[in-house]
């Protein structure tokens, strides 16, 4: 079985914004059945710069590969020591890169930088 995704913010609004790249990865999530992987706090990024995109994420967010997930305390605290030690602030990029290192999941992202800026380690597959 291939493992699942996790999706960033960036992959989000790529797909939002009709990257292909990122619809055809959406495309063969649900052909495959990959888990795809939502931070609720990389919804939260994508809703307050596209507002208008909410058919589009309602979309996703129904899609049957995809899997929303929480910040609970106790992810919370890892999350925090993660950006400690990388000397950063970018709560969606440190809930992300703690996902990706506990499920072993790569992460799509079309933003790099940010990602690696938390994780330099972090393994990514890009948009």
């Amino acid at each position: 079985m291939i493992g699942g995704k996790i999706l960033d913010a960036s992959a989000l609004a790529a797909l939002v914004r009709g990257r292909i790249s990122a619809a055809a990865w959406f495309a063969t999530a649900r052909t495959l059945s990959v888990p795809l992987y939502l931070p609720t706090l990389a919804l939260a990024e994508v809703r307050a710069v596209r507002p208008d995109a909410g058919a589009q994420l309602a979309e996703v967010i129904g899609h049957p590969s995809v899997v929303l997930g929480e910040l609970d305390a106790t992810a919370a605290r890892h999350v925090d020591q993660l950006l400690l030690q990388a000397d950063v602030f970018d709560a969606c990029a440190g809930h992300i890169a703690h996902i990706a290192g506990a499920r072993g999941w790569p992460v799509l992202t079309a933003d790099p930088g940010r990602l690696h800026r938390v994780d330099p380690a972090l393994e990514l597959e890009l948009l």
